[in-house]
């Protein structure tokens, strides 16, 4: 007998949705398919619910410690949950102090121990001066590391010169883990700071950190990556030109990583005029035009993984200001994965298998996370239910489950829902609220689970 048998769901197999029934067992399946046999403690009936591979989110930021009434653990992993994902990677920066010393990590996994409703890594942080700290970080159980190639925002994670880099390359390549690099020259933004007139509207911020930006400090990303052979990731690509440039790397034998933000795919430079600054982000939003091109750069399989750097704030950095003094980071952490599954449009299941692979095992695939992102035995029974709406609903601020109710999403009319996210074989969000306790653990690379 095992522990639930969730039947009467649909499954992604063979590139078409087929009727399927799942057998979990110590929070972990063990069998799939269209009939399962056997007796079962629990008989759940899915109600002809789309079952995906619950998403595996690399970029979020929590803030916790110190920072903690931007979001926090409780908040910000209870709206990945119903967003539909059942994995987060923190990134080092915005808490205080910043995850760029060994003591930093125990700091914050006391902070957020028992908290998290999905389970969870964490990432190190690169900074000037802190190379000789990299490989304790690395022995103590960092996913990766996270380096800015310019100002990260905070002057408690200054950003990385070449020399730096380089540094930091040479001791991450050896532990095997990977750098994701925020991509922008600040030599080029600061040059085109210089030339802007206004500075009020979100035209003048995407102006100010143009495309440009990101390919120059791409190149010298990928130089460094060869020089040194650290494998590198590449977060929140804005635009179809710098996906191409890591694609060419990519096919010299570079080990890089493209990832971009639903965001950039859900969002234009005329919808930033029209939300004003909680769809303020670095980069910024582009034009329709680069949209569509990122669009057909993501179907040519051309990015790697899909992460929503979600980077919340209280509502009072975001409001009665220009989008130059704004805070630059978007919340969309709750429905940036449903919004993509409604864009993507569930009728298409060739199509909603390939945006599965970008959100769970792809990114799960790059960390090492051996149990997470995919529907199959042995893996952890993380999953999302999914059903259609007869007509979309736009989405409400009151339904966030984050610290603030505030989202660059709020108004998007959407045509499905998250109807159930479960966490090891146990639902956690049922219909948008929480389910029981809070069960995340610490899960390191390689299918460690850390209590």
């Amino acid at each position: 007998m095992v522990d639930t048998i969730l039947r009467n769901v649909r499954c992604l197999v063979g590139g078409s949705w087929t009727g399927s029934e799942i057998a979990i067992e110590a929070g972990r399946i063990v069998e799939i398919g269209s009939s399962v046999m056997g007796a079962a403690q629990a008989d759940v009936d899915g109600d002809g619910a789309y079952c995906l591979p619950g998403g595996v989110d690399l970029h979020v930021h929590f803030n916790e410690p110190g920072r903690t009434e931007w979001e926090g653990f409780a908040t910000g992993s209870a709206a990945a949950a119903a967003g539909g994902l059942t994995y987060v990677a923190e990134m080092p920066l915005n808490s205080i102090p910043s995850t760029t010393s060994v003591s930093a990590l125990y700091a914050k996994q006391r902070a957020i121990q028992g908290k998290s409703w999905i389970d969870y890594g964490l990432w190190g942080g690169v900074v000037p001066g802190n190379a000789d700290h990299l490989p304790a970080l690395a022995e103590a159980g960092v996913m990766g590391f996270k380096a800015f190639m310019s100002p990260s925002g905070t002057d408690d994670f200054e950003n990385s010169d070449r020399a730096t880099l380089r540094r930091a390359m040479e001791v991450i390549a050896p532990t095997g883990l990977r750098l994701a690099l925020h991509a922008e020259d600040p030599a080029v933004l600061h040059d085109t700071v210089i030339g802007l007139r206004q500075r009020e509207c979100a035209a003048d911020w995407e102006a100010s950190r143009p495309i440009r930006a990101e390919l120059e400090a791409v190149r010298t990303a990928i130089d460094l990556a060869g020089e040194t052979g650290c494998p590198i990731t590449i977060v929140h690509v804005s635009a179809a030109e710098v996906v191409d440039l890591i694609d060419q790397a990519r096919a010299g034998g570079l080990d890089i990583l493209c990832e971009t933000c639903p965001h950039y795919l859900l969002l234009s430079l005329d919808d930033a005029e029209q939300i004003g600054p909680q769809a303020k982000c670095a980069p910024p939003l582009r034009s329709a035009h680069e949209v569509s091109a990122l669009w057909e750069r993501l179907r040519a399989g051309k990015i790697d993984t899909l992460g929503s750097d979600h980077s919340p704030c209280p509502p009072e950095m975001k409001t009665g200001m220009s989008f130059f003094e704004a805070w630059g980071g978007i919340a969309g952490l709750q429905h940036g994965l449903p919004g993509l599954l409604d864009a993507t449009g569930l009728g298409e299941p060739g199509r909603i298998a390939a945006l599965s692979s970008l959100f769970a095992e792809r990114p799960a695939r790059a960390l090492g996370l051996t149990r997470k992102g995919t529907l199959h035995p042995g893996s952890d029974a993380d999953f999302t239910l999914v059903k259609p709406l007869e007509r979309k609903v736009p989405i409400q601020s009151g339904l966030l489950l984050s610290r603030h109710p505030c989202s660059a999403y709020v108004g998007r009319p959407l045509g499905l829902q998250i109807e159930a996210t479960w966490l090891r074989g146990m639902p956690v969000v049922e219909d948008g609220r929480l389910c029981g306790e809070a069960r995340g653990v610490l899960v390191k690379g390689s299918g460690d689970h850390t209590p």
